[in-house]
């Protein structure tokens, strides 16, 4: 059996994307730029919070994304109360599954360390996560392995004892790089077709069916 399971966090164990959604308009709207759709939210996210502020800036503006990612975007979503977002149906069960069968359970995310701290002692705090690790100074995101790599060694496993599980490619990507299997969720922010092309192989289509397949792995 494996001995532990590193999970991305924005639409894998989270659906975060109205919040997300909610706090980039807000600071758009002080930026005095245009607000950006649902769908465009979906496709900017996954990349790290600087990307997503570029992204979302119209395209004359985007010179200034690192001001406007860290003076204004930043204290937007650390003042977030995450009002908006939910857990995915099934989820308790599969993660208290994964518990009882004494399975480590940890996440690697791009959000930023604050943001993903304040959801690991709310929303997430139920859920027995050992470790939460989000986007700090001096530690690249992913796909870079390196984040991975620090979980991995904290939780005391090795990349072949351990399964990543994430809905974007991003993650496909990050556990090819770290040397780990993936299996690639559906109920996120990335088609089945994306994550194809990123190279997914392993697909879940509920949290039922992942913790089905995570109590089987070797």
């Amino acid at each position: 059996m494996i001995k532990a399971v590193i999970f991305d966090l924005d639409g894998t164990v989270l659906d975060t994307l109205p919040d997300l959604n909610a706090c980039m308009n807000e600071a758009l709207e002080k930026f005095g730029c245009p607000r950006i759709s649902m769908e465009e939210t979906r496709r900017y996210v996954g990349h790290g919070g600087l990307r997503f502020a570029e992204l979302s800036l119209p395209e004359d503006r985007r010179a200034q994304a690192e001001h406007f990612y860290k003076d204004v975007y930043c204290p937007v979503h650390f003042a977030c109360k995450n009002a908006l977002t939910k857990v995915f149906e099934g989820e308790a069960d599969c993660l208290a599954a994964l518990r009882a069968a004494g399975i480590k359970l940890a996440i690697v995310t791009n959000k930023s360390q604050p943001a993903a701290t304040a959801l690991a002692q709310t929303l997430l705090a139920p859920y027995g996560f050992s470790v939460v690790f989000g986007n700090r100074d001096g530690i690249p995101v992913k796909p870079d392995p390196a984040s991975t790599f620090e979980v991995l060694k904290q939780l005391g496993v090795s990349p072949a004892e351990a399964v990543f599980v994430g809905d974007g490619d991003t993650d496909v990507q990050t556990a090819a790089n770290a040397g780990m299997r993936c299996v690639s969720v559906l109920w996120g922010y990335r088609s089945r077709e994306q994550l194809v092309r990123a190279g997914a192989s392993l697909f879940a289509e509920s949290f039922s069916q992942l913790k089905e397949m995570l109590l089987k792995m070797e």
